[in-house]
């Protein structure tokens, strides 16, 4: 870490010219004390991971995003200007070091012991995989910004991007959580279990996000505008839109690759994600051609790609049925039905009404939404809608007994 984040820092105005963004130079070396500070805490969250005590996990992030969120916000006020970003990473990742090194056990990671080719070969045949998928994920969140600068400029990027991370937000905040928990709750299962578990997890998950990704393309219209947003982004409205498919299909990206590496199966799950790159690159080029909303859908067919395959390879290689996963993703996605149609209703009421204040009309297709989501899921879903509420019942009543957490339960 500290050689690459090195190198990168010595030739900042170098790279910078490379990607197209000649003045990123005076952020370069924050951003990498930041980064450094967030892999002093990675091996102490893996430990607590392993460990399923996932409650200082949470509480960590909980914490570190709070005070990312302040910091940025109140530096930006006193006229930090890009900077306040800087110092916002900077302080989030320092916190999060500094509570998950307390959190860990020292003795389980920071002993010194000897360095043998037994230990490292099994680490690099099932670490070196892990590395290039990662690196591919990497680069499928952040190259195709690159993309469309080269295709469109930089107006349409910043379009494109503020969409994107809009749309995103189901995924990382819901989605990628619950793979993280996953993959050691995976670890801790007998094969059939880990089946029996991989299905059930992403028919919860779909309960899940896809009101939070489809209802957050509904009320794209209406969430995109001024005052909430300045007069210059409402061109990232019908992108947010498209983008939101991003947030359906993706999640189940995360499931299966934690089932995969649980499965000691780095290398498909390294695949998997190459193929989804190099199709995200391919799909943004064609489809962009005939604009930049179709280069948005390009975007949601690589992802939709991912998942379709990750399910396909688990069905031929360890025979969970497709049609497991794919019963358990349809009665969300109906129960989604309802929920865009009363927001259209109440958008369509509210104008009738002249009622053009952007608070109420937030504050009203996202009830409206809600409510035909809540009053459609026990309908149309109903076997999953009680696995749920039994899953929140037993949490509750382990709260209130003072109960430990059983890694089952994980």
């Amino acid at each position: 870490g500290v050689f690459a984040l090195g190198a990168v820092v010595l030739f900042r105005n170098q790279l910078g010219v490379l990607v197209g963004a000649p003045q990123m130079g005076p952020y370069v070396p924050g951003f990498a004390l930041a980064i450094m500070l967030e892999r002093v805490g990675q091996i102490p969250e893996r430990i607590l991971s392993r460990r399923l005590e996932f409650r200082a996990i949470g509480v960590t992030r909980t914490a570190t995003e709070i005070v990312y969120s302040v910091s940025s916000v109140a530096l930006a006020w006193w006229g930090f200007g890009g900077m306040s970003i800087v110092w916002g990473n900077i302080a989030r990742n320092l916190l999060y070091a500094f509570m998950l090194v307390r959190a860990a056990d020292r003795r389980e990671w920071l002993t010194p012991s000897p360095i043998t080719m037994n230990v490292l070969r099994p680490v690099f045949a099932f670490g070196l995989p892990l590395f290039v998928g990662a690196v591919a994920t990497f680069a499928s969140r952040r190259w195709d910004n690159l993309l469309i600068s080269k295709m469109f400029g930089v107006g349409v990027v910043g379009l494109y991007n503020q969409a994107y991370n809009l749309a995103d937000i189901p995924a990382i905040q819901v989605g990628e959580q619950v793979g993280e928990v996953l993959l050691p709750s995976f670890a801790h299962m007998n094969p059939d279990q880990r089946k029996d578990a991989l299905v059930r997890s992403t028919g919860l998950l779909a309960l899940i996000i896809f009101p939070l990704a489809v209802g957050l393309g509904a009320i794209a219209p209406t969430l995109v505008r001024p005052p909430l947003f300045g007069k210059g982004w409402s061109g990232a409205a019908p992108m947010l839109l498209i983008l939101s498919a991003l947030s359906v299909v993706r999640p189940f990206g995360f499931t299966i690759a934690s089932y995969l590496q649980a499965s000691n199966m780095p290398r498909v799950a390294m695949w998997l994600n190459v193929s989804k790159l190099i199709l995200l690159g391919v799909c943004i080029v064609a489809l962009g051609q005939l604009g930049p909303l179709w280069a948005c859908g390009g975007v949601g067919v690589a992802f939709g790609f991912q998942s379709l395959a990750s399910m396909v390879v688990v069905s031929r290689r360890h025979g969970v049925p497709l049609s497991g996963f794919l019963l358990r993703c349809l009665p969300p996605a109906i129960a989604c039905v309802p929920m865009v149609g009363a927001v259209l209703g109440v958008r369509w009421a509210l104008a009738r009404a002249g009622i053009e204040t952007q608070w109420i009309g937030i504050a009203a297709e996202l009830a409206a939404g809600g409510l035909g989501y809540i009053v459609a899921v026990p309908i149309v879903a109903r076997s999953q809608f009680q696995e749920i509420m039994g899953m929140i019942k037993r949490t509750i009543k382990k709260r209130r007994g003072g109960g430990e957490d059983a890694p089952a339960s994980a």
